[in-house]
């Protein structure tokens, strides 16, 4: 009998202490691919939607974690278009809302003056853009306008406030689909912040012969911009991936998608624990036997270690089918299709199997020692 064809053997003939293992890490790893990919798809999916509009760095005030918190005076636009290398300055005010009546929560609003060039980086299916005398009008993107069932004409009720549907956008980012845009005077005034804007969005000149010199140059330039009195002005400049990856609300969704797999991982490492201490005990004769023929220690190992990591590679593969189907149906949801992306990406699926492997070298290490430490005359007459 072949080595291959033992593992297998010692696997089979325990069927329903094997299907638990299995069922047990399959549980361990959707949990770890579903929240980690949900997570890393949100920071994907935001990270698109400004780079979709060609944005290239992201003002906002220095310290700020919440988006939403982060105020500034919308004139200072006008100073950093004036800068080398700056194409051209959008000045965004965001909010995140819930859509009275609809059961929809954590809906992105944008406030975009109705001229600004991030228009021109959208394609509007249905409808129009907004205008520069545009009051009390919103443009919704298609996924939200599709979980609202609104479509040109329609009301939507924004912070206690009516707003005319006039046009429907289509957006590859999952994140930007699911939001609304306003005029920015209509919502500095839902906020009751008049004249202000929680972030900048700088495009740089596309001839520039040194991106990476300009980028670095501009974020120094307004890290230093100083009002009319000489005080520090407290602006940080942060290209769209690193600004993405310092956003609260990201950081707080991957920190708690680990700290949720962490605890699945330990219980289903527990699991494999179990189930190969208690295999080892029960054969503690059939080891003796096999020792007594000749065996060596490190071949002993490799049986036990073989049989832990063929139970974790198959509750892996279980896990990240479910995974993969949870996480589909859940970006059908309209409470969090806005948020979540319906694929799951090869990197987090790759990570899920590492893990499914480390699970099963962890859960076996004690067990495997314990068996190749059995000597030869005690094995055999253990009982």
């Amino acid at each position: 009998m072949r080595f291959h064809e033992l593992l297998l053997k010692n696997l089979i003939r325990r069927k329903l202490r094997s299907l638990l293992t299995i069922s047990g890490v399959a549980v361990a790893i959707a949990t770890v691919v579903t929240l980690v990919g949900v997570s890393s798809g949100l920071k994907k999916s935001a990270t698109e939607a400004f780079q979709s509009h060609g944005v290239d760095l992201v003002v906002v005030r220095a310290g700020t974690v919440q988006r939403v918190a982060s105020s500034m005076n919308e004139d200072l636009a006008a100073r950093l278009a004036a800068m080398a290398g700056v194409a051209d300055v959008v000045p965004s005010l965001t909010d995140v809302v819930s859509i009275s009546g609809e059961g929809l929560v954590g809906v992105p609003v944008h406030g975009w003056p109705p001229d600004s060039h991030v228009w021109d980086t959208l394609h509007v299916a249905d409808g129009r853009r907004l205008r520069s005398d545009d009051r009390g009008d919103v443009v919704l993107g298609s996924l939200l306008a599709h979980n609202l069932e609104k479509s040109l004409g329609d009301e939507v009720e924004i912070e206690q406030q009516n707003f005319k549907v006039v046009g429907i956008y289509e957006s590859s980012s999952v994140y930007e689909s699911g939001a609304a845009v306003v005029p920015l005077a209509d919502l500095q005034e839902l906020m009751d912040r008049a004249g202000q804007v929680s972030e900048f969005m700088l495009m740089l000149d596309a001839n520039l012969a040194n991106r990476k010199a300009t980028l670095e140059n501009l974020k120094s330039q307004i890290a230093k911009l100083r009002d009319d009195r000489g005080k520090p002005l407290g602006l940080s400049a942060m290209e769209t991936e690193d600004y993405v990856s310092h956003d609260l609300e990201i950081q707080l969704a991957g920190d708690m998608a680990w700290a949720t797999s962490l605890i699945a991982l330990s219980i289903g490492s527990v699991g494999v624990l179990n189930t190969m201490l208690m295999s080892v005990l029960e054969r503690t004769q059939e080891i003796g036997v096999l020792r007594a023929i000749g065996w060596p220690k490190l071949r002993i190992i490799e049986m036990i270690v073989g049989e832990s990591c063929v139970l974790s590679v198959a509750g892996a593969c279980l896990g990240m089918l479910a995974a993969v189907t949870l996480t589909a149906a859940l970006s059908r949801l309209p409470a969090a299709s806005g948020l979540i992306r319906g694929d799951t990406s090869l990197g987090v699926l790759a990570a899920g199997l590492a893990v499914a492997g480390l699970m099963g070298l962890v859960g076996s290490l004690y067990p495997a020692l314990r068996g190749a430490g059995l000597r030869p005359t005690e094995a055999l007459h253990y009982e």
